[in-house]
């Protein structure tokens, strides 16, 4: 097999030499090679570096992924490479102007960096935000002057496929056609995102959102923000009542209370506090302050639960619009439009009122069919037609509508487990299998059954479905949690002298399931906490150069392992973070979660008892251990807020990811 010659080059170009490879080493092998080859030039961990391909440019490229070959990326010979960090920076603005600036890893897909930025803000359903690409005149925005984040966003269409008519009203009716939502799916540098451009943070899915009170202030702060701005630049149309009635909220959350002395005709701008089509109408500032003396025994985060209740009961509200072209019945000419996708229905509205004309439930849609110019959806046999529809959008509309549905089937999984939902009357049986060995926890629903009245001198008798069956009375070991998977044998256990602890009797079944892995979770946890007192035991190695070389290659492969399982278990923590929504908790993903992080512990420990041992320095060694365990720590204490009718606020369950 011929060699391949590629031209390697550390970031920036700085040092580049030409490195030899067979065409089937990995990606991962790859960058071993290069490390030892640039060792001087290049620090850091290794698993913090990657392979680059840029185009020429150097505005977009590809991350090669570790388990490739690199013949499976057809390179050439003389074809350059960048190893390069994977982590990069990424400024993030929030819809009230605020930047925040994140440290990502470069390498992943968006969906995978949305879990990041979203927990470090803060916000746990990160599904239904999305990060939208700015225009250039936004990202040189003075924030002061703009202090109510009302952004323009970039759309690249060629002016060419412009519609006068059309563009005009688009303008007008303030239609998501123009939203640039970076893609999910792709890398940011695959998109041509780099550390200077800013991306602004913004809700894209209305699904769970009338869940959000004053119990989730970030993600209240974002709704109103967003709410706030749809009402003022007309996208929810509004009656001039309706708008003096917000514009009360609004003056409230950002003067306080009304003050007489003060708040007086001339002291508001009033286009930051109406609509457009209300600016000028006479006498208008008094009815706002009208409004605004209601709210006087509002605090700040009160007034912006009424301000989002009240918008939430807007019909346009949850609605996400686009402008199309539809066929006029009986006539070959095609019309204005709008179309409207709800996380419950796809829409028909009217272009110029934005009233609802038609509403199709999403559980109607068979299927649907997207083209670079038109949109078309098939109701199967609620429909005796297709609807069809002229757009450019036909991508976007479909990703929204894949993507109300793909939450849907979510959330439906945890009313899908085995078991009744809120069976409270069940109980929980726990029997001992063996001494030392196990427990298993089984559910028991409440059946009527005829009593018999039996004498408690007789042996204790079982009765499962199959007949009688005896059993040995035996003592009930110090009370266990588990969690078992198979086939069990469903039956009364019948009273003894013995105590039977039943358990969580108000806790649903999948609430019970995952106290279970909660507390194996722990007991792993505590084993792992005392296994990383000491080192793994290892032969002592001598100074010759094949011992110095196992050494290096082991401590490499054990740090690419560790970070591996790290990377693992931080996608399981933000899923719990994400699940534990306080109104609409996804248990059965918090039990898969702490699941995987209780498969995760003993592969981490056993990685860094290795590591630490094969350390020149012991002193480090001994430090890595206890920072190993205080991870141990902070993943305990994220399983003790997840626990189910945990008493700490939803907070500390954030804070405890957080410090993890």
């Amino acid at each position: 097999m011929s060699t391949l010659s590629l031209r390697i080059q550390l970031e920036g170009g700085r040092v580049t030499k030409t490195i030899q490879f067979q065409p089937n080493t990995t990606v991962f092998d790859a960058c071993k090679v290069i490390r030892d080859k640039f060792a001087e030039a290049v620090q850091g961990q290794p698993s913090e570096y990657g392979l680059f391909i840029s185009d020429e440019q150097n505005q977009q490229g590809v991350w090669l992924e570790p388990g490739r070959t690199l013949g499976y990326y057809i390179l050439h010979n003389q074809d350059t490479l960048e190893y390069r960090r994977k982590t990069r920076t990424l400024r993030v603005r929030m819809l009230d102007g605020a930047v925040k600036t994140i440290l990502v890893d470069d390498s992943q897909p968006v969906s995978q960096l949305m879990v990041v930025i979203c927990t470090k803000i803060g916000i746990t359903n990160h599904e239904e935000y999305g990060l939208v690409r700015e225009d250039n005149e936004a990202q040189n925005e003075n924030l002061p002057d703009n202090k109510f984040g009302t952004l323009t966003l970039k759309r690249k269409i060629m002016e060419k496929d412009r519609d006068a008519k059309m563009e005009s009203l688009r303008k007008k009716l303030k239609t998501d056609d123009e939203m640039n939502w970076v893609d999910v799916s792709r890398t940011l540098r695959e998109q041509g995102i780099d550390e200077a451009e800013t991306v602004l943070l913004r809700r894209r899915f209305f699904f769970s959102d009338q869940n959000i009170d004053s119990r989730d202030p970030v993600q209240l702060n974002l709704l109103y923000v967003q709410a706030r701005d749809a009402i003022l630049d007309g996208t929810h149309p509004v009656t001039q009542d309706k708008a003096c009635e917000f514009a009360g909220i609004q003056v409230h959350i950002q003067f306080g209370p009304h003050n007489e002395a003060k708040h007086k005709t001339g002291f508001l701008d009033l286009k930051d506090f109406l609509p457009q089509s209300y600016v000028r109408t006479k006498g208008i500032e008094k009815k706002i302050f009208s409004e605004h003396r209601k709210h006087v025994d509002l605090s700040e985060i009160d007034a912006k639960v009424l301000y989002t209740k009240t918008a939430r009961e807007l019909p346009t509200y949850g609605v996400t619009f686009f402008l199309v072209k539809e066929k006029m019945n009986g006539k070959n000419k095609l019309v204005p439009r709008l179309l409207g996708v709800t996380k419950d229905s796809v829409l028909r509205l009217d272009e110029h009122t934005k009233e609802i004309l038609i509403s199709w439930p999403l559980t109607t849609v068979r299927r649907w069919g997207a083209s670079p110019n038109t949109f078309t959806l098939d109701f199967g046999d609620y429909a005796n037609q297709y609807y069809s529809v002229q757009t450019t959008e036909a991508e976007q509309i479909v990703q929204l509508i894949a993507g109300y549905i793909d939450i849907i089937l979510k959330k439906k999984q945890t009313k899908d487990h085995f078991g009744i939902e809120g069976d409270e009357g069940s109980t929980m049986v726990e029997e001992s299998v063996a001494p030392s060995k196990a427990t298993f926890l089984q559910h028991e629903t409440n059946r009527m059954e005829q009593l018999n009245v039996e004498s408690l001198a007789h042996p204790g008798i079982m009765r499962p479905y199959d007949g009688e069956r005896s059993y040995m009375e035996n003592e009930v070991q110090t009370v266990q949690y588990g969690a078992f998977v198979g086939q069990v044998n469903h039956a009364h256990q019948p009273p003894t002298t013995k105590e039977v602890r039943i358990s969580s009797v108000n806790l649903t079944e999948p609430q019970r399931a995952l106290l279970g892995y909660i507390s194996a979770g722990q007991d792993v946890l505590i084993r792992a906490d005392e296994e990383l007192r000491t080192k793994a035991p290892i032969q002592e190695l001598g100074s010759d150069l094949r011992s110095i070389e196992w050494r290096e290659n082991t401590l490499d492969t054990s740090k690419q392992a560790v970070s591996s399982h790290v990377a693992t278990m931080s996608a399981a923590t933000a899923q719990i973070i994400t699940a534990s929504h306080p109104d609409e908790v996804d248990t059965e993903a918090i039990s898969a979660s702490v699941s995987q992080i209780a498969q995760t512990i003993p592969e981490v420990t056993k990685e860094v008892r290795l590591i630490a041992a094969l350390m020149e320095n012991d002193t480090n060694g001994d430090q890595l251990l206890e920072a190993a365990r205080n991870l141990c720590n902070a993943f305990s204490d994220l399983l003790k807020a997840a626990e189910p009718k945990s008493k700490e606020p939803p907070q500390h369950l954030i804070n405890a990811a957080i410090l993890y």
